[in-house]
Protein backbone atom coordinates (compact mmCIF):
# COMPACT_ATOMS: atom_id res chain seq x y z
CA UNK A 1 0.00 0.00 0.00
CA UNK A 2 2.66 2.82 0.90
CA UNK A 3 4.83 1.22 -2.07
CA UNK A 4 7.56 0.32 0.17
CA UNK A 5 9.45 -2.98 -0.61
CA UNK A 6 8.35 -5.97 2.03
CA UNK A 7 11.26 -6.72 4.81
CA UNK A 8 13.50 -9.48 4.04
CA UNK A 9 12.84 -12.23 5.94
CA UNK A 10 16.33 -12.01 8.02
CA UNK A 11 15.31 -8.15 9.41
CA UNK A 12 11.91 -9.70 10.71
CA UNK A 13 11.75 -10.67 14.66
CA UNK A 14 9.39 -13.61 15.30
CA UNK A 15 9.41 -12.50 18.80
CA UNK A 16 8.86 -8.75 18.26
CA UNK A 17 5.66 -9.71 16.09
CA UNK A 18 4.27 -11.84 18.38
CA UNK A 19 4.78 -9.57 21.49
CA UNK A 20 2.84 -7.27 19.28
CA UNK A 21 0.48 -9.30 18.16
CA UNK A 22 -0.50 -10.53 21.88
CA UNK A 23 -0.33 -6.70 23.15
CA UNK A 24 -3.10 -5.95 20.36
CA UNK A 25 -4.98 -8.59 21.63
CA UNK A 26 -4.73 -7.77 25.23
CA UNK A 27 -6.37 -4.09 23.97
CA UNK A 28 -9.10 -5.58 22.05
CA UNK A 29 -9.94 -7.27 24.86
CA UNK A 30 -9.61 -5.08 27.20
CA UNK A 31 -12.06 -2.88 24.60
CA UNK A 32 -14.67 -5.24 24.28
CA UNK A 33 -14.44 -6.15 27.98
CA UNK A 34 -15.56 -2.10 28.03
CA UNK A 35 -17.72 -2.33 25.27
CA UNK A 36 -19.66 -4.88 27.35
CA UNK A 37 -19.62 -2.46 30.52
CA UNK A 38 -20.96 0.09 28.61
CA UNK A 39 -23.82 -1.60 26.68
CA UNK A 40 -24.62 -3.41 30.52
CA UNK A 41 -24.40 0.07 31.83
CA UNK A 42 -26.69 1.71 29.19
CA UNK A 43 -29.05 -0.79 29.68
CA UNK A 44 -28.95 -0.30 33.37
CA UNK A 45 -29.74 3.61 32.39
CA UNK A 46 -32.47 2.05 29.76
CA UNK A 47 -34.50 0.76 32.16
CA UNK A 48 -34.35 3.14 34.50
CA UNK A 49 -35.15 5.51 32.36
CA UNK A 50 -38.25 3.32 31.22
CA UNK A 51 -39.06 3.14 35.25
CA UNK A 52 -38.96 6.81 35.89
CA UNK A 53 -40.99 7.65 32.85
CA UNK A 54 -43.85 5.43 33.65
CA UNK A 55 -43.59 6.53 37.47
CA UNK A 56 -43.59 10.27 35.87
CA UNK A 57 -46.71 8.82 33.78
CA UNK A 58 -48.52 7.55 37.02
CA UNK A 59 -47.87 10.31 39.22
CA UNK A 60 -49.16 12.88 36.73
CA UNK A 61 -52.73 10.54 35.87
CA UNK A 62 -52.97 10.64 40.08
CA UNK A 63 -52.23 14.21 39.90
CA UNK A 64 -54.77 14.60 37.51
CA UNK A 65 -57.23 12.72 39.56
CA UNK A 66 -56.46 14.15 42.98
CA UNK A 67 -56.40 17.94 41.46
CA UNK A 68 -59.75 17.10 38.84
CA UNK A 69 -62.21 17.90 41.51
CA UNK A 70 -60.45 20.97 43.27
CA UNK A 71 -59.45 22.89 40.30
CA UNK A 72 -61.99 22.49 37.62
CA UNK A 73 -64.45 24.02 39.82
CA UNK A 74 -61.71 27.04 40.51
CA UNK A 75 -61.40 27.36 36.59
CA UNK A 76 -65.44 27.62 36.05
CA UNK A 77 -65.05 30.30 38.86
CA UNK A 78 -62.71 32.28 37.42
CA UNK A 79 -64.30 31.65 34.21
CA UNK A 80 -67.40 33.27 35.83
CA UNK A 81 -65.53 36.15 37.84
CA UNK A 82 -64.71 37.24 34.33
CA UNK A 83 -67.91 37.28 32.76
CA UNK A 84 -69.30 39.14 36.06
CA UNK A 85 -66.42 41.21 35.85
CA UNK A 86 -67.15 41.89 32.21
CA UNK A 87 -70.95 42.72 32.77
CA UNK A 88 -69.81 44.82 35.91
CA UNK A 89 -67.50 47.25 33.47
CA UNK A 90 -70.72 47.08 31.22
CA UNK A 91 -72.61 47.95 33.94
CA UNK A 92 -70.10 51.02 34.77
CA UNK A 93 -70.10 52.57 31.50
CA UNK A 94 -73.96 52.86 31.32
CA UNK A 95 -74.53 54.65 35.09
CA UNK A 96 -71.32 56.64 34.27
CA UNK A 97 -73.52 57.86 30.41
CA UNK A 98 -76.85 58.35 33.40
CA UNK A 99 -74.73 59.90 35.55
CA UNK A 100 -73.74 62.62 32.52
CA UNK A 101 -77.50 62.53 32.13
CA UNK A 102 -78.58 62.87 35.26
CA UNK A 103 -75.89 65.72 35.56
CA UNK A 104 -77.87 67.11 32.81
CA UNK A 105 -81.14 66.59 34.09
CA UNK A 106 -80.11 68.27 37.12
CA UNK A 107 -79.04 71.59 35.25
CA UNK A 108 -81.83 71.67 33.12
CA UNK A 109 -83.92 71.37 36.06
CA UNK A 110 -82.40 74.29 37.92
CA UNK A 111 -82.74 76.29 34.72
CA UNK A 112 -86.33 75.14 35.56
CA UNK A 113 -86.19 76.38 39.51
CA UNK A 114 -84.94 79.84 37.72
CA UNK A 115 -87.39 79.98 34.84
CA UNK A 116 -90.23 79.78 37.50
CA UNK A 117 -88.60 81.94 40.30
CA UNK A 118 -88.14 84.76 37.00
CA UNK A 119 -92.08 83.96 36.11
CA UNK A 120 -93.08 84.21 39.76
CA UNK A 121 -91.29 87.57 39.81
CA UNK A 122 -92.46 88.70 36.29
CA UNK A 123 -96.25 87.47 37.42
CA UNK A 124 -95.63 89.85 40.37
CA UNK A 125 -93.99 92.49 38.14
CA UNK A 126 -97.11 92.36 35.79
CA UNK A 127 -100.06 92.78 38.53
CA UNK A 128 -98.09 95.73 39.95
CA UNK A 129 -97.92 96.79 36.73
CA UNK A 130 -101.04 96.47 35.99
CA UNK A 131 -102.31 98.04 39.08
CA UNK A 132 -100.51 100.81 38.85
CA UNK A 133 -101.93 100.96 34.93
CA UNK A 134 -104.78 101.24 36.54
CA UNK A 135 -104.00 103.86 38.79
CA UNK A 136 -102.75 105.79 36.06
CA UNK A 137 -105.82 105.02 34.01
CA UNK A 138 -107.92 106.76 36.80
CA UNK A 139 -105.25 109.55 36.64
CA UNK A 140 -105.84 109.62 32.78
CA UNK A 141 -109.55 110.18 33.35
CA UNK A 142 -109.57 112.48 35.77
CA UNK A 143 -107.01 114.43 33.20
CA UNK A 144 -109.47 113.82 30.72
CA UNK A 145 -112.37 115.15 32.52
CA UNK A 146 -110.22 118.60 33.40
CA UNK A 147 -109.23 118.97 30.28
CA UNK A 148 -112.64 118.43 28.46
CA UNK A 149 -114.17 120.85 31.32
CA UNK A 150 -111.83 123.80 30.53
CA UNK A 151 -111.82 123.46 26.65
CA UNK A 152 -115.58 123.50 26.96
CA UNK A 153 -115.81 126.54 28.97
CA UNK A 154 -114.32 128.34 26.91
CA UNK A 155 -116.95 128.41 24.88
CA UNK A 156 -115.60 127.37 21.49
CA UNK A 157 -118.39 126.92 18.91
CA UNK A 158 -116.55 124.07 17.04
CA UNK A 159 -115.78 121.99 20.35
CA UNK A 160 -118.51 118.83 20.57
CA UNK A 161 -116.14 116.39 22.41
CA UNK A 162 -112.81 116.85 23.83
CA UNK A 163 -110.54 113.78 25.89
CA UNK A 164 -106.77 112.65 26.54
CA UNK A 165 -106.43 109.50 24.61
CA UNK A 166 -105.58 106.62 26.99
CA UNK A 167 -102.58 105.54 24.80
CA UNK A 168 -100.40 108.30 23.67
CA UNK A 169 -101.87 110.40 26.31
CA UNK A 170 -102.32 113.72 23.78
CA UNK A 171 -105.55 115.58 23.53
CA UNK A 172 -108.14 114.39 21.11
CA UNK A 173 -111.07 116.89 19.89
CA UNK A 174 -114.14 115.94 17.79
CA UNK A 175 -112.49 112.60 17.94
CA UNK A 176 -109.99 113.98 15.60
CA UNK A 177 -105.95 112.89 16.98
CA UNK A 178 -103.81 115.85 17.91
CA UNK A 179 -101.43 115.62 15.23
CA UNK A 180 -104.12 116.57 12.82
CA UNK A 181 -104.99 119.29 15.36
CA UNK A 182 -101.66 120.65 15.15
CA UNK A 183 -101.53 120.42 11.36
CA UNK A 184 -105.04 122.40 11.21
CA UNK A 185 -103.20 125.61 13.01
CA UNK A 186 -105.12 128.65 14.15
CA UNK A 187 -107.50 129.10 16.66
CA UNK A 188 -108.00 125.47 16.87
CA UNK A 189 -104.63 124.29 17.68
CA UNK A 190 -103.81 127.46 19.86
CA UNK A 191 -106.63 126.51 22.12
CA UNK A 192 -106.07 122.54 22.49
CA UNK A 193 -102.45 123.53 23.23
CA UNK A 194 -103.77 126.10 25.73
CA UNK A 195 -106.04 123.74 27.25
CA UNK A 196 -103.57 120.68 27.49
CA UNK A 197 -100.61 122.88 28.83
CA UNK A 198 -102.80 124.60 31.63
CA UNK A 199 -104.68 121.43 31.99
CA UNK A 200 -101.42 119.42 32.95
CA UNK A 201 -99.35 122.34 34.65
CA UNK A 202 -102.91 122.37 37.45
CA UNK A 203 -103.02 118.41 37.68
CA UNK A 204 -99.10 118.06 38.27
CA UNK A 205 -99.48 120.39 41.21
CA UNK A 206 -102.36 118.45 42.52
CA UNK A 207 -100.67 115.11 42.00
CA UNK A 208 -97.45 114.37 43.12
CA UNK A 209 -96.70 111.39 41.29
CA UNK A 210 -97.70 113.04 37.82
CA UNK A 211 -94.22 114.16 36.79
CA UNK A 212 -94.44 117.40 34.91
CA UNK A 213 -92.61 120.95 34.86
CA UNK A 214 -93.96 123.37 37.12
CA UNK A 215 -92.95 126.44 34.50
CA UNK A 216 -95.02 126.96 31.80
CA UNK A 217 -93.65 129.43 29.25
CA UNK A 218 -96.35 130.46 26.79
CA UNK A 219 -96.15 132.22 23.59
CA UNK A 220 -98.75 135.11 21.97
CA UNK A 221 -101.43 133.10 23.25
CA UNK A 222 -103.81 135.74 21.17
CA UNK A 223 -102.14 136.13 17.95
CA UNK A 224 -103.66 133.11 16.08
CA UNK A 225 -107.55 134.67 17.20
CA UNK A 226 -109.39 137.31 15.61
CA UNK A 227 -110.32 140.84 17.52
CA UNK A 228 -114.10 140.36 17.43
CA UNK A 229 -116.15 140.55 20.72
CA UNK A 230 -115.78 136.93 20.97
CA UNK A 231 -112.31 136.77 20.23
CA UNK A 232 -111.98 139.66 22.96
CA UNK A 233 -114.32 137.57 24.93
CA UNK A 234 -112.43 134.03 24.65
CA UNK A 235 -108.78 136.18 25.26
CA UNK A 236 -110.21 137.43 28.91
CA UNK A 237 -111.20 133.92 29.02
CA UNK A 238 -108.05 132.22 29.15
CA UNK A 239 -106.22 135.15 31.10
CA UNK A 240 -108.62 133.85 34.04
CA UNK A 241 -108.02 130.65 33.72
CA UNK A 242 -104.08 132.11 34.17
CA UNK A 243 -105.15 134.33 37.03
CA UNK A 244 -107.24 131.39 38.62
CA UNK A 245 -103.98 129.31 38.27
CA UNK A 246 -101.42 132.03 39.63
CA UNK A 247 -104.36 132.87 42.59
CA UNK A 248 -104.58 128.93 43.38
CA UNK A 249 -101.13 127.68 43.54
CA UNK A 250 -99.02 131.18 44.00
CA UNK A 251 -95.19 130.54 44.46
CA UNK A 252 -95.72 126.59 43.13
CA UNK A 253 -95.91 127.46 40.07
CA UNK A 254 -94.27 129.87 37.61
CA UNK A 255 -96.50 131.10 34.57
CA UNK A 256 -94.30 133.22 31.58
CA UNK A 257 -96.58 134.56 29.03
CA UNK A 258 -95.33 136.17 26.27
CA UNK A 259 -97.97 138.47 24.30
CA UNK A 260 -98.12 141.87 22.08
CA UNK A 261 -101.11 143.36 24.05
CA UNK A 262 -101.51 144.11 27.63
CA UNK A 263 -103.56 141.90 29.39
CA UNK A 264 -107.29 141.82 28.66
CA UNK A 265 -108.29 141.56 33.06
CA UNK A 266 -105.93 143.07 35.78
CA UNK A 267 -104.84 141.00 38.81
CA UNK A 268 -102.76 141.99 41.35
CA UNK A 269 -101.20 138.05 40.77
CA UNK A 270 -99.50 139.26 37.48
CA UNK A 271 -96.42 140.90 37.15
CA UNK A 272 -95.67 142.79 33.95
CA UNK A 273 -92.15 143.55 32.09
CA UNK A 274 -92.68 145.91 28.75
CA UNK A 275 -90.16 145.29 26.22
CA UNK A 276 -89.55 147.58 23.27
CA UNK A 277 -86.77 148.43 21.09
CA UNK A 278 -85.32 150.68 23.65
CA UNK A 279 -85.30 148.27 26.38
CA UNK A 280 -85.17 144.74 24.97
CA UNK A 281 -83.92 142.70 27.88
CA UNK A 282 -85.18 141.92 31.71
CA UNK A 283 -84.63 144.90 34.20
CA UNK A 284 -81.56 143.28 35.80
CA UNK A 285 -80.18 141.19 33.54
CA UNK A 286 -76.86 143.14 31.69
CA UNK A 287 -76.87 141.36 27.91
CA UNK A 288 -72.95 140.50 28.01
CA UNK A 289 -72.61 141.78 24.58
CA UNK A 290 -73.08 140.29 20.68
CA UNK A 291 -69.93 138.52 20.83
CA UNK A 292 -70.44 136.57 24.06
CA UNK A 293 -73.64 135.25 22.89
CA UNK A 294 -74.36 132.28 20.70
CA UNK A 295 -77.72 132.06 18.93
CA UNK A 296 -80.40 129.14 19.87
CA UNK A 297 -80.44 128.05 16.03
CA UNK A 298 -76.90 127.99 16.06
CA UNK A 299 -76.29 125.58 18.75
CA UNK A 300 -79.28 123.23 17.08
CA UNK A 301 -77.03 122.63 13.68
CA UNK A 302 -74.24 122.15 15.65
Amino acid sequence: MCLQLDPVEADIDPAAIEETRTALQQQLEDAQRIQQSDEAHLQTIQERSQQLSFAVTSLRRELDAQTRDAVAPRFDAIAEASSRVASLKASIDAITQLRESWARVRTIDADIRSLKADRRQVNKDIKEKSEQLKASQTLVGDLSTEFSRLLTSWNLPWVETAVIDRDSYLPVVNGRPFETLQASGGGIATSVNLAYSLTLLAFGLDHSDVLVPSLLVIDSPRKAFGNNASDRQRAAEIYSRFRTLADAYGERLQLIIADNDPPPITSGSFGKVEFDYENPMVPGVDHPGPDQVTRIESQSDS
